[in-house]
């Protein structure tokens, strides 16, 4: 019987295979995550309504909307700088950055009630400033079966933790959704939430030229192996 010899393909045949899967992967395989470097925020909350000397809390919490159901996610802020800051309350999937005193407070949404609080002495024409991120898989690489997003929110109580400047104390929020994106919503005229992540690129849509090298390069290779089975 004679035995059938072994196809053994050209190193020209590898190399076109190879250029051609490349070209394959980065005109069909191209996708970002939604926000790789995390979503990231500075907060403005005006105090001129508010007395100076007085001591306030600024209320954080980082929730999710449903458990389970809600993919990983991470929140941190910065403690103020602006004001005398008299200390900071954590419940929850929370902690904060100790030596010297705290420096920042971190989140994760994998609880139903995360909350970081600080009392702090509001300044003559000061305004409370911070700024926060979100990051983890929630953002980085969303996996399109979370049944619900989670809410990165910001209050403001008086020295007895009663609400001021809103019915429920909440003057504003971001709202990450199941994409990956976060959503700014406000209450209150007093507070500023300034996006800092640059709009995520436009998908990309392989052009038909682009689409025919490839294909011209596909049947080539399909050729080679033929005449290479023939010879």
């Amino acid at each position: 019987m004679r035995s059938t010899p072994a196809i053994t393909a050209p190193p020209c045949l590898f190399r076109l295979l190879a250029h051609t899967t490349a070209l394959l992967a980065l005109t069909l395989g191209f996708v970002s995550a939604a926000h790789a470097d995390g979503l990231n925020y500075n907060v403005s909350i005006d105090t001129s309504s508010l007395v100076a000397g007085d001591s306030y809390f600024v209320d954080l919490q980082f929730n999710p909307g449903q458990l389970p159901g809600t993919q990983l996610a991470y929140a941190s802020a910065n403690i103020p700088t602006c004001c005398n800051i008299d200390g900071v309350g954590l419940i929850g999937d929370t902690n904060d950055g100790f030596g010297g005193g705290p420096t920042s407070i971190s989140f994760d949404n994998q609880s139903p009630l995360n909350e970081g609080y600080i009392q702090l002495d509001v300044l003559a024409n000061t305004p409370i400033t911070f700024s926060f991120g979100i990051s983890g898989p929630a953002v980085d690489t969303p996996n399109g079966t979370s049944l619900s997003g989670s809410t990165f929110s910001i209050g403001l109580f008086d020295p007895y933790f009663d609400p001021i400047l809103t019915t429920n104390g909440i003057l504003g929020q971001v709202n990450l959704n199941t994409n990956g994106t976060g959503t700014i919503q406000t209450s209150s005229s007093a507070i500023t939430i300034t996006d800092l992540n640059p709009p995520p690129p436009p998908p990309v849509v392989p052009e038909p030229s682009t689409l025919v090298l490839f294909g011209t390069g596909l049947t080539g290779a399909l050729t080679l192996l033929r005449r290479r089975a023939k010879d």
